[in-house]
């Protein structure tokens, strides 16, 4: 199983707690789902907002790469605290083959 950094787990999935404020970016690691000698070719991120009362302020996808043939990275700034967003990864590898995953980002304000 792939590690997952950061990542917190519950009864829907996967997801990670964001600020408003910060821009992050955000790996997906697809190394453990490809086959041998498999790569990836395209990688495409959507972000939709699934829950919150206010959303006007969206959780913005500011670019996304892939680095190592493997691993597919998207940069997200902004949302809006209370807010729920679901970030989908769909990528198309070497042996046409096409697979998405998707976590969570959980918007809230963090303090120290």
């Amino acid at each position: 199983m792939a590690t997952l950094t950061g990542y917190k787990r519950d009864i829907d999935g996967l997801y990670i707690d964001k600020d408003p404020e910060s821009t992050l970016q955000y790996t997906m690691d697809w190394t453990n789902w490809l086959g041998s000698g498999e790569t990836i070719t395209t990688s495409t991120f959507t972000v939709d907002d699934i829950s919150g009362d206010d959303p006007v302020t969206k959780l913005v996808r500011s670019g996304s790469n892939i680095t190592d043939d493997v691993k597919c990275n998207v940069t997200l700034t902004g949302g809006t605290p209370g807010n729920i967003y679901t970030v989908r990864n769909t990528i198309v590898t070497s042996d046409s083959q096409t697979e998405r995953k998707f976590f969570r980002i959980v918007c809230e304000a963090r303090s120290f």
